[in-house]
């Protein structure tokens, strides 16, 4: 399993949730961020607005979520975002006790 952790502007943020639903992704997580890129200037206090979709996913779908989110969030301007890929080693759903893969 993996965690894909994408980092996008507001306005991509339906379009983002869309296309990896259209994968067949089930859960998703999404936050309200504030953060800075290491090229950007040094500006003290000020940071940029974006949004972080987060979803866990068997490893066969990483690469077509991958694809599908640069597909839809890229302008093509400085700042659309970043997208992280750790591994997970388990996962457990709460109420059903199901672990791994089946908890997602």
């Amino acid at each position: 399993m993996k965690k894909i952790e994408a980092i996008v502007q507001s306005g991509a943020k339906d379009a983002v949730v869309a296309a990896i639903k259209k994968i067949g992704v089930g859960g998703i997580t999404v936050h309200q961020v504030q953060g800075q890129g290491s090229q950007d200037p040094p500006l003290v206090g000020q940071y940029f607005s974006r949004d972080m979709i987060i979803c866990v996913v068997d490893d066969p779908k990483v690469d077509e979520i991958l694809d599908a989110i640069a597909n839809v969030a890229c302008t093509g301007t400085k700042g659309d975002g970043k997208v992280f890929v750790t591994p997970v080693d388990d996962a457990l759903d709460i109420c059903t006790k199901k672990r791994g893969t089946t908890s997602i």
